[in-house]
């Protein structure tokens, strides 16, 4: 078998037992390179190398600090101050998406996650609702919400670039440039986890793990109003980070202040050790070279090449579809901007070649590649619910198919309409 027939044969089993949950999940991803370096696919050095990526890094560190606000029972406070107008679970469900959805359009994901897991288990202790079912509209409005701005993900980028660099500057991408899409698709996700999210939402999870109030009551008050400080602190240099570069990069800034909650006493070094969750730094670590080796060996092309057989002949339309919904599906897996990196060029030399405007193309890859709802595996922010919400893998499928499937329906409406493929037949 050649490298790319190992790596896809390996991603599908994989796929298939994670969906079956027949074995412990930080189990099956530690499983998953090791398979990849037994048959060849990968080097010794490429297993372990992602345990000191900054995702890891930004996840341990800001859960110390989220552990911190647990300790001081500021989380609790924060979530109730943020969401005392929400009168129940559907308005909280609602509310969580929304605000969560606006704070990713100029902090990742990832970060927008870290920060606000700690606020919305406070929010949850307060109202008496099961932390999965705002922790699960926390992370989808977080990765929605990044397509408002061009600064949103590192996929937004990409799909600048390539339409700026393809079109050899006759076509320019503004800042808000994506929010014609963006901000409907957030409002709508929004919107159906009010109408159908507490169907769909598993209810687990303890909202009073990791310390309530009745912890926070025994510190001195100073301390809670400190990590409050800490974390004000840390966000705020976490987004200037992108507009003064002599400021350190987010995972740097978190380390620092998950080292002042210990260094003031609100954590014990123990309490701090305890406070990240391993199933979450396996799942970051050790599926990302799984997404490598895709690359790498060429099997992610090779999916891309079907897809322009497939679709490459039924206008740009279908060809718009086919590939939403391969980038869509191959974003569960691995990494998204990866596949938005892969397919961009493919879907604006197909829309030319086809004679259409490719913009809409692009954006609709940008677009699936940032639905990454279905899967623990598609973002580092899916993975870090895990044990707050007492998640499963399958806990994500349900809820996240039907808010895909709303997601390709507006973006198959919205696109043509917004980047018209031939603008001069529709004047």
């Amino acid at each position: 078998m050649t490298p790319a027939a190992i790596t896809l044969t390996v991603f599908l089993i994989a796929l298939g037992l994670f969906i079956a949950d027949f074995l412990p999940m930080g189990l099956m991803v530690f499983m998953v390179p090791l398979a990849l370096y037994f048959c060849g696919v990968i080097d010794v050095k490429e297993i372990f190398a992602p345990l000191v990526g900054q995702s890891i890094i930004l996840v341990v560190a800001m859960s110390v600090i989220g552990a911190a606000l647990f300790r001081t029972g500021m989380a609790e406070r924060i979530g109730r101050l943020l969401f005392r107008f929400c009168p129940g679970e559907r308005s909280l469900m609602m509310v969580v998406t929304l605000f969560s959805g606006v704070v990713s359009s100029f902090v990742s994901n990832t970060g927008t996650v870290a920060i606000l897991i700690p606020i919305v288990m406070g929010a949850a202790a307060s109202h008496r609702v099961r932390p999965s079912r705002l922790l699960i509209p926390l992370t989808a409005g977080a990765t929605l919400g990044g397509n408002i701005s061009v600064i949103g993900s590192p996929g937004n980028l990409i799909a600048k670039e390539t339409i700026e660099k393809f079109s050899e500057g006759a076509m320019s991408v503004r800042f808000f440039e994506y929010a014609g899409v963006g901000i409907p698709l957030l409002v709508a996700a929004a919107v159906f986890y009010a109408l159908v999210g507490p169907k769909l939402l598993p209810s687990k999870g303890d909202a009073e793990a990791g310390g309530g109030g009745a912890q926070g009551a025994a510190l001195p008050g100073w301390k809670g109003w400190f990590t409050v400080a800490v974390l004000l602190g840390t966000v705020g240099a976490m987004i200037c980070a992108d507009y003064f570069k002599w400021l350190p990069p987010m995972h740097v800034t978190a380390c620092v202040g998950a080292v002042a909650v210990v260094l003031f006493g609100v954590l014990t070094q123990k309490e701090a050790f305890a406070a990240f969750d391993m199933q979450a730094v396996f799942l970051l670590s050790f599926m990302t070279p799984l997404g490598n080796a895709m690359m790498k060996t060429g099997a992610a092309r090779q999916i891309a090449d079907a897809v322009v057989c497939v679709g490459g002949g039924h206008g740009p339309l279908v060809m718009m579809a086919v590939l939403w919904l391969t980038v869509w599906g191959l974003t569960q897996v691995m990494s998204n901007t990866a596949t938005c990196a892969l397919f961009c060029p493919i879907g604006w030399t197909i829309a030319k070649t086809l004679g259409a405007d490719p913009r809409a193309v692009v954006i609709a890859i940008l677009i699936a590649s940032s639905v990454a709802v279905c899967t623990p595996l598609a973002i580092p922010a899916n993975s870090m619910i895990l044990e707050p919400g007492g998640l499963r893998f399958k806990d994500f499928f349900k809820p996240g198919i039907c808010l895909s499937a709303l997601a390709f329906v507006l973006s198959m409406l919205l696109l043509p309409v917004i980047y018209p493929f031939y603008p001069a037949a529709a004047s």
